[in-house]
């Protein structure tokens, strides 16, 4: 890549000539000379300096072009390196905090035995967050939840899950009779809890837009008691049976293996959402424009197959309990 084109990638990352300038250890005018030279080359402007500095519509074409340029040339490296070094290299998957110890152990062990001499890092993030990271060459693929369909990505949806009610039998028998608890097994309108204490997530992340979807569309208002994103203490605050929380079903392993231990009062009960409407697609992303070394291709045909393995594990019978 000529170094015009270095240039503009290090000022549009930062969005700011100085910075970029320091960065790349030249001047800053050097560093405005060269994107003035492109300017002139493709006879457009790629940065607006008012009222703050900014890429233009052809800035944010020539950044997307050169991120896939990145990209391109940084999987051939790492195919042609696989090929010569049998099957070593490394590669980057991003994952949310809370799938990555639920998803993680089950597919690790396998892929190790097979491929033992390829480095993995991982980056835990939002969805959101990883979908800009793998436009931007900074990660290889990704597991997310709901992706947004850009041009550029691969998507392979490995399950689908809906959103369910965890709550103690505690708080559950503290405010409906025996025979109301039964009907919910068929599903629960959110209405019936409003006045229910809850802990919920905050407002970022895909799954709590579909939460939020749903409430709005329904007019329910929770009683927001704690706000959190983390599931596993959502999940370990509801155990104490001063509130209710709202979780997907994959992430609901905390909640089965407390109910393989507790006391009868704490034992948490998950009942699925009615009308919902909104299920959550788990999602395995790649970049169109990579070619993946077959030690990536491997990892990710056994991410498919345990993440669909997981899937249909069920949570919800693996201890029958008397209401």
């Amino acid at each position: 890549m000529k170094i015009g084109f270095e240039v503009f990638l290090a000022v549009a990352r930062e969005l700011s000539i100085s910075q970029a300038a320091k960065q790349l250890h030249i001047t800053p005018q050097c560093a405005s000379d060269h994107i003035r030279r492109l300017e002139k080359e493709y006879q457009v402007t790629l940065f607006e300096r008012k009222p703050h500095f900014h890429l233009t519509t052809a800035g944010e074409i020539m950044l997307r072009s050169l991120q896939n340029m990145q990209i391109v040339e940084s999987s051939m490296e790492k195919t042609l390196g696989s090929v010569a070094q049998g099957n070593m290299g490394a590669f980057t998957l991003g994952i949310s905090t809370s799938r990555a110890p639920i998803i993680l152990p089950r597919v690790l062990p396998r892929y190790y035995r097979e491929f033992p001499n390829v480095n993995i890092s991982f980056i835990e993030e939002d969805t959101q967050v990883l979908e800009e990271r793998l436009l931007s060459g900074q990660i290889d693929l990704f597991i997310g939840v709901n992706t947004t369909p850009y041009p550029e990505f691969r998507i392979t949806t490995m399950t689908t899950e809906e959103i369910m009610l965890v709550i103690s039998s505690g708080l559950l028998h503290q405010y409906f009779t025996r025979n109301e608890i039964q009907a919910m097994r068929e599903g629960i309108d959110l209405n019936q809890v409003s006045h229910i204490p809850f802990t919920l997530s905050v407002k970022t992340g895909k799954v709590n837009y579909a939460i939020q979807e749903y409430l709005n569309d329904h007019n329910v208002h929770l009683s927001g008691a704690y706000n959190i994103s983390d599931s596993e203490t959502q999940i370990m605050l509801c155990t104490s049976g001063i509130c209710a929380a709202l979780c997907p079903r994959m992430l609901l392993v905390t909640a089965y293996r407390h109910n393989l231990s507790c006391g009868r009062d704490s034992y948490l009960y998950m009942f699925p959402v009615k009308n919902l409407g909104r299920e959550l697609k788990i999602d395995l992303v790649s970049h169109k424009n990579a070619i993946h070394p077959p030690f990536l291709r491997h990892f990710m045909k056994i991410t498919q197959e345990e993440v669909r393995a997981i899937a249909q594990f069920d949570l919800l019978g693996a201890r029958a309990e008397e209401l």
